[in-house]
């Protein structure tokens, strides 16, 4: 064989060598190095997710993205991916398929959570898909948010706080112009009214003190007055009880004076209005004749001279 045709096989060789390493190393990146089980998630936003977006499982590299399809579901437009995996791989019914990155500057993949489920999904099944939080949505949403805020409250406040300054400013400026122009006069009168309390401290000191001693000695003639009375009473109490018999003797002797008072009481009554009618009848004699207290005889039927 002669040299150029072994440049030629060795050439082919080394190219077709090579082009079985990328194959390889293409399908080691991308798991796809055996047989493959088919599943779909469905989502309504599919930002990142292509044909050969990796698919993990709690973070192992599974599979990836075979294909993404517009549906109408529920009159709204949504995305169905198929993605595979490995032949074999169990998945626990309740797992989750979410959309996201790893870091910021993370490729966009599909994660899936594992479910406790002890149920594992059959190949061609549905996986329950989540979609990604848009930071940057997030984030421009947020952004409009504080500008709103800023705009509608932030912003009328320190307008607020601006003429309460201003108002509170005019105030103090009218308060010391009336200071200044009543601050003497006003100074003097606590002046003077300082000078009057401290000449008049000590005999206000003095009328409390006196005032102290005389609720003292008060104090003490109103014990000493309490203490008479006790012995007072412990006094009589004493004689009560000594002559407890002729106490009860008199009580009896007063109700039987009472009773009989009570029983003549009609008849004192009528001698004594009996008495008062004689009285009245010889005053009004007097009164005619005053000569009936010397001669005692009753007047005549005529009068003097004839």
């Amino acid at each position: 064989m002669n040299t150029p045709k072994m440049n030629y096989v060795a050439v082919g060789g080394f190219v077709i060598a090579a082009l079985v390493g990328i194959i390889m190393a293409v399908a080691t990146l991308t798991g796809q190095t055996g047989a493959t089980d088919k599943y779909f998630s469905i989502y309504s936003n599919v930002t990142g997710v292509k044909f050969g977006t990796q698919v993990f499982y709690e973070g192992y590299p599974v599979g990836q993205v075979e294909e993404v399809i517009p549906i109408v579901e529920g009159g709204a437009m949504k995305f169905k991916v198929n993605f595979e995996v490995t032949e074999g791989w169990q998945i626990p019914s309740d797992s989750i398929a979410r959309i996201g990155a790893a870091g910021l500057l993370s490729a966009i993949s599909i994660n899936i959570d594992a479910g406790k489920s002890a149920t594992a999904l059959k190949p061609g099944a549905q996986v329950a898909g989540r979609e990604a939080a848009d930071l940057f949505s997030v984030m421009s949403d947020m952004a409009g948010e504080v500008n709103s805020i800023a705009e509608n409250d932030i912003r009328p406040l320190l307008a607020t706080i601006n003429r309460t300054a201003d108002s509170f400013a005019a105030t103090v400026e009218t308060v010391g112009v009336l200071m200044e122009e009543d601050g003497e006069r006003m100074v003097k009168k606590f002046a003077a009214l300082a000078d009057d309390l401290s000449e008049r401290a000590p005999r206000i000191a003095k009328n409390i003190d006196e005032g102290t001693a005389n609720f003292a000695t008060l104090a003490k003639d109103l014990g000493e007055t309490q203490a008479k009375l006790d012995k007072l009473l412990d006094t009589t109490g004493s004689m009560v009880g000594e002559n407890r018999a002729q106490v009860r003797q008199s009580i009896a002797d007063l109700k039987h004076v009472a009773d009989s008072l009570a029983r003549h009481v009609d008849a004192v009554n009528q001698n004594l209005e009996g008495t008062a009618r004689n009285m009245f009848e010889f005053s009004r004699e007097i009164r005619q004749n005053p000569g009936l207290l010397l001669s005692g005889s009753a007047p005549s039927e005529k009068g003097p001279g004839q």
